[in-house]
C-alpha cells in the first residue's frame, strides 16, 4: 500500500517529536542554582515552580546556592533555558546561574 506524500510528511514529523521527546527524558533532572541573594524558600519556588512540579528543593545554610529536582525532565530543562541569567525576587539586580546538577 503506498502512502500519499501529505501522509509522509505527518509520520516524519510524528518521529521527529517522539525524538525530541526521548531526548529530553533522558536529560537530568537537577538543576543548579548559584548567585543567588539570600533568596528565601519562596522566592525560589514561585520563579521555579512556573515551569512544571517540583519533586525537592536544597538551599545551603548561607543561601547563596540551591539545588532543585523537577519530576520531569523537560520541566528542568525549559526552566534551566529561561531562568539562566535571569533574577529573583523584587528589587534583585544580580543574576542566578541555572545550570545541570552534577550529582555523583
Amino acid at each position: 500500500m503506498r502512502t500519499k506524500p501529505n501522509q509522509k510528511k505527518t509520520i516524519h514529523r510524528q518521529t521527529q517529536q517522539s525524538t525530541r521527546k526521548s531526548r529530553i527524558k533522558t536529560q537530568k533532572r537537577v538543576l543548579y542554582i548559584g548567585n543567588l541573594e539570600n533568596n528565601s524558600r519562596k522566592d525560589i519556588l514561585r520563579s521555579f515552580r512556573f515551569y512544571g512540579p517540583i519533586k525537592r528543593l536544597w538551599v545551603s545554610k548561607c543561601g547563596t546556592y540551591a539545588f532543585i529536582e523537577y519530576r520531569d525532565p523537560a520541566d528542568a530543562h525549559f526552566a534551566r533555558c529561561r531562568l539562566n541569567g535571569g533574577t529573583i525576587g523584587e528589587g534583585s539586580d544580580k543574576k542566578i546561574i541555572v545550570d545541570w546538577a552534577d550529582i555523583q
